[in-house]
């Protein structure tokens, strides 16, 4: 049969998701799966999100604007709510923003390695974009970015903290954007790691983001708040952005459940405070814990890190998962790095044994 798919489309490389473990279960018929592949919170969620989800209606629509959601987001960051839009997860909004704000032709900047959605978005939406090389793979260098802008660009993503290299932007730097970039160009900033930064030059856009007005600042609950199954994210940005993105947005786009249990996660800042914590401890942990085994790990302010795995990466990968642990195998340009998510130091130590046992087999045989 003909393919029936645009041709822009047919280009694309299907976004690759961490190992589900029940999959693993299946093909290796292993009991014990230790996952650190997809940068989840291994704490879990409030115990007000999980009896807020007793609470949903399934007979009705859950309300298409997210009042109760946009006003308890509203007071936790003293915005209004003109100022804050949902979708469901990260990437509807950044797909409805290449959609909102570009026409087929425009052009887009985004860091590579970073993000994956942000080129699938560009691709769908046919525009030119340019994946500016960060330094050593590893590191942003805001000018960089800057000499990529275009007469036509548009958009430029920029991911703070980046997956997958938990390497973030400091004050300076992200100012220097701020102020720099033609205020034709839509300055997007994806924030899903951005409680998990603890680095003094760090800081969020939204205590920046009365420097722009062409401004979008992304957040997500399936990271530090562990709603990953409920996909739910936000976006904050002026007014007349919110307006314009309300216009593409799809009604009923963020379930009931999501809604009832983002705002109840929202209540409960003690348990986010203590998971963080909690992962911000291990990942230092976990980090000497790697380099003392023999690997390279890059400087992380994510709840992941990124290994340096002295063989192919996708070998590691694979070597891992004979184990029972599944990590995250990186492309070209880090096609030699794995990602792996900073998992309880049980977990974690679950990870360094197997690893240790093989470095030793590598030194007994040469």
């Amino acid at each position: 049969m003909k393919n029936l798919a645009a041709p822009h489309i047919r280009g694309l490389v299907p976004y690759e998701p961490g190992k589900p473990e029940s999959e693993l279960r299946r093909e290796l018929g292993v009991s014990r799966v230790v996952k650190l592949a997809s940068n989840e919170n291994p704490y879990g969620p409030s115990p007000r999100a999980i009896d807020a989800l007793h609470r949903v209606d399934l007979q009705r629509y859950p309300d298409p604007r997210a009042f109760e959601l946009r006003r308890a987001l509203a007071r936790h960051h003293e915005l209004p709510m003109g100022e804050i839009a949902v979708g469901s997860g990260s990437n509807e909004l950044i797909d409805m923003i290449s959609r909102v704000f570009a026409s087929p032709g425009d052009h887009a900047v985004f860091g590579h390695p970073s993000f994956p959605s942000y080129r699938i978005a560009c691709v769908a939406q046919q525009l030119e974009y340019s994946a500016v090389p960060l330094i050593d793979h590893l590191r942003w260098r805001a000018e960089d970015l800057l000499a990529a802008v275009q007469p036509n660009t548009r958009l430029l993503f920029l991911a703070n903290p980046n997956n997958p290299t938990g390497s973030v932007v400091g004050r300076t730097q992200l100012l220097e954007l701020l102020d720099a970039l033609p205020s034709r160009v839509l300055l997007v900033v994806d924030e899903a790691y951005v409680q998990y930064a603890d680095a003094e030059e760090y800081v969020s856009a939204i205590e920046l983001r009365e420097r722009r007005e062409a401004l979008i600042i992304l957040r997500t609950f399936s990271k530090a708040y562990a709603l990953a199954a409920l996909r739910v994210g936000y976006a904050v940005a002026r007014a007349s952005v919110i307006d314009a993105l309300n216009r593409l947005r799809a009604p009923f786009n963020v379930n009931a459940a999501a809604q009832l249990a983002a705002i109840a996660a929202l209540e409960d800042p003690d348990h986010l405070s203590r998971t963080v914590e909690a992962t911000v401890r291990e990942r230092k942990r976990l980090s000497e814990a790697l380099g003392a085994v023999g690997h390279r790990v890059a400087p992380s302010q994510a709840n992941f890190v990124l290994v340096d795995a002295g063989m192919p990466g996708r070998q590691l990968y694979e070597q891992l998962l004979q184990e029972g642990i599944i990590v995250r195998a990186m492309g070209t340009p880090l096609d030699r790095w794995v990602r792996v998510t900073v998992g309880r130091p049980e977990e974690d130590a679950v990870l360094l044994k197997a690893l240790k046992r093989m470095a030793s087999m590598k030194e007994t045989h040469g």
